[in-house]
């Protein structure tokens, strides 16, 4: 076992044996048999030139010889920890953070839970929004929340994680002088559109068709603009539930349209079910939606 020099295991096991004064105890405590421990010390010793513990009857005393190693081994030890904890550290500051995409109205949810997504994932990470599919396959993002399952290129994993419910919203102020109290009739009043629709069925058309009850004022692209919009008093208009039930400046007419409501599918390449950080920001996404699956469906409102 003799190589002419100490090895960080045989430094490790002295320091065992020198805190313990016992072959067992060190043994149990560094998940080693005791011929290995006593290998180790024997090689220890071997290396220099003489006994480092007297064998007494029940325990083992460090000579002279011991206490000297002792001291520079515990000066050993504290430098190796902090070169593991400066190696950890490098680590976590190199560490890129997971990728996450979706689409402008689940970006605005997962911002508005961020703290807790951090917290429990442990993990950095960045939110893109786009409506068009990440690349999985050439990591333009490590996660996708899609508000359906569109089939992609390559191997991918998809689970469903939750529902999205959509309804009408009007300002409080924009209601109320006209008698309503978001349980009356829509004719006459004014529109926040989406953009115009490009197919049928979708949540433009079937807006259009309930704006033809009023006047349609202007089309937005975007869901925080219709929800600045809606909240400024121009008008109804169709969001999120978890969204428009939460802003206490508007009121909902009616309850979430089913026909509009959306799935929510995780998707990840299948390479990266075995990255443990995007496993954790994955499961940490899928906890979150379950936690708030009522608020996302529209449940948590009682309306008069």
């Amino acid at each position: 076992m003799t190589t002419g020099e100490p090895n960080w295991d045989d430094i490790r096991i002295f320091l065992a044996v020198a805190r313990t004064g016992s072959l067992t105890e060190a043994a149990r405590r560094l998940g080693l048999s005791q011929p290995t421990i006593g290998r180790h010390l024997r090689s220890l010793e071997d290396l220099a030139g003489a006994r480092l513990f007297d064998r007494l009857p029940n325990r083992l005393e460090l000579t002279a010889r011991g206490r000297a190693l002792l001291q520079a081994a515990g000066g050993m030890e504290e430098g190796a920890g902090a070169l593991l904890r400066e190696l950890h550290q490098a680590a976590a500051a190199e560490a890129e953070p997971v990728q996450v995409t979706a689409t402008s109205s689940v970006s605005l949810f997962l911002t508005a839970h961020l703290q807790a997504l951090l917290a429990e994932s442990g993990q950095a990470i960045a939110i893109g929004t786009s409506r068009t599919r990440a690349n999985l396959a050439r990591r333009e993002a490590d996660i996708a929340l899609r508000m359906r399952r569109v089939p992609e290129e390559g191997d991918l994993a998809a689970r469903r994680i939750g529902r999205i419910g959509f309804a009408l919203y009007a300002a409080r102020a924009y209601l109320e002088p006209r008698g309503l109290a978001g349980d009356g009739s829509l004719a006459g009043l004014d529109f926040i559109g989406l953009p115009e629709p490009e197919r049928t069925p979708s949540q433009s058309a079937w807006f259009d068709a309930v704006a033809a009850q009023g006047v349609l004022r202007c089309r937005l692209g975007e869901v925080y603009l219709r929800h600045r919009a809606a909240a400024d008093g121009l008008g109804v208009a169709l969001l999120p539930c978890f969204l428009g039930d939460a802003d206490d400046r508007l009121l909902r007419l009616g309850d979430p349209v089913p026909e509009l409501a959306e799935d929510i599918y995780l998707m990840l390449h299948g390479d990266l079910r075995r990255d443990a950080a995007v496993r954790a920001v994955a499961e940490a996404l899928a906890a979150l939606f379950r936690r708030q699956r009522r608020a996302l469906s529209g449940e948590d409102v009682a309306l008069p």
